[in-house]
């Protein structure tokens, strides 16, 4: 099927002008490769907070279970952590018998 010319003339006449007023932007290779790095950074960020905060909720539960209640200066403590420390207080809950022995020690 063919379009009759004048259609035609204007069809083409609204593609050229939508081209000509939509720019594609160029990205550079290094634009590119930042782009790619920002990203990779951005996963892995991502994934060590998210590692922090279910270690962090880990320990919070087994700390409440074993010692009770938890008192506010124990969960802020526990939610700016790291995760050495984190994982470092998780081995003293084996042994500990108050939460003084756990933190007091590290």
């Amino acid at each position: 099927m063919r379009l009759p010319t004048d259609l035609e003339k204007r069809l083409m006449d609204e593609v050229y002008t939508l081209e000509r007023n939509v720019t594609m932007p160029y990205v550079t290779s290094a634009e590119r490769f930042g782009i790619e790095k920002g990203l990779q950074q951005g996963l892995l960020q991502g994934r060590q907070e998210g590692r922090q905060e279910g270690e962090a909720a880990l320990l919070q539960s087994l700390l409440a279970r074993r010692f009770g209640a938890l008192p506010d200066s124990v969960r802020i403590r526990l939610d700016g952590a790291t995760v050495e420390q984190l994982e470092s207080w998780a081995i003293k809950v084996l042994d500990a018998q108050s939460l003084d022995e756990i933190f007091d020690q590290g």
